[in-house]
């Protein structure tokens, strides 16, 4: 199941905030040995190096707490990676995220400062993971009704930032299929879901590292949830197959996820063994 893509399609970074939203929010307040994580993602394809320097890079940014005891370098997570992380649990954990029951659209229009290039890439960011499409240079569209002011929040006070929302319904005669093909490539995304279902659809094997497996499974989930924006299934083609990947991740989950938990368990015990 970690067939080696994993060191090509997800980034370290990705990996280690799908391993702190899985096996580390609220189980463990204190820090953990940087030698947790190097062994967790080591057979992930990721060097010992590029995990550091992601750590250093996280903790830079305010999502990782820095300790040093002597020659231990420990991580913990702050109080906005632990918010971010609870924000994502409820999607990640949804029995089935792709279920669209809204007809209304939520349209969305900023405008930055060419000086402000970071704050768009963010923004953008914040955009694509709460659903929304680009109808054109800073027009957004999103299916159903999306709370606002947990996007904007990306920094309210950037100077030159200007934001608008709207709730929208389709007017008569709009061909709401048109705007949905420019605004997501359904081709890729049906793609994207076939590459998960390829990848987890099968029985997790009771041989190989759980935790292994599960960390990277975590990944590929919080990446498809991220691509799919839950479009109503009218404007999808047949035998659209994001319900089966939902069913394919709850199966993959209950699977692996308490040897997972236990493998990781060990792993700090016997890493805080060794401070």
């Amino acid at each position: 199941m970690t067939d080696g893509a994993a060191e090509v399609r997800f980034k370290p970074q990705d990996l280690l905030l799908a391993l702190g939203g899985a096996l580390i929010l609220d189980e463990y307040e204190d820090p953990l040995p940087t030698r947790v994580f190097l062994d967790v993602l080591r057979p992930l394809g990721v060097g010992d190096d590029a995990t550091r320097s992601v750590l250093t890079r996280l903790a830079g940014r305010g999502l990782l707490t820095r300790h040093q005891d002597g020659r231990v370098v420990s991580y913990g997570l702050t109080v906005r990676s632990r918010r971010l992380l609870r924000e994502g649990r409820e999607r990640v954990e949804a029995v089935d995220p792709f279920d669209q029951t809204s007809t209304d659209w939520t349209l969305l229009s900023f405008s930055l400062p060419e000086t402000q290039r970071h704050v768009r890439n963010r923004l953008r960011s914040r955009l694509t993971w709460a659903r929304f499409g680009c109808l054109r240079d800073g027009l957004w569209i999103a299916p159903g009704r999306v709370a606002l002011d947990s996007i904007i929040g990306v920094d309210t006070e950037v100077e030159g930032l200007q934001v608008d929302g709207f709730l929208a319904a389709p007017a008569a005669g709009t061909d709401v299929a048109r705007f949905v093909a420019r605004a997501w490539d359904l081709d890729a995304l049906r793609r994207e879901h076939e590459e998960f279902l390829h990848r987890w659809e099968r029985p997790a094997p009771r041989e190989g590292d759980p935790l292994t497996s599960f960390t990277l499974l975590g990944a590929h989930w919080i990446r498809l949830l991220r691509l799919d924006p839950v479009l109503p299934e009218r404007y999808l083609g047949e035998d659209w197959p994001a319900h089966r990947s939902a069913r394919a991740h709850r199966a993959a989950f209950a699977s692996l996820e308490p040897r997972a938990r236990a493998a990781f368990a060990d792993l700090v015990q016997d890493a805080r063994a060794r401070r």
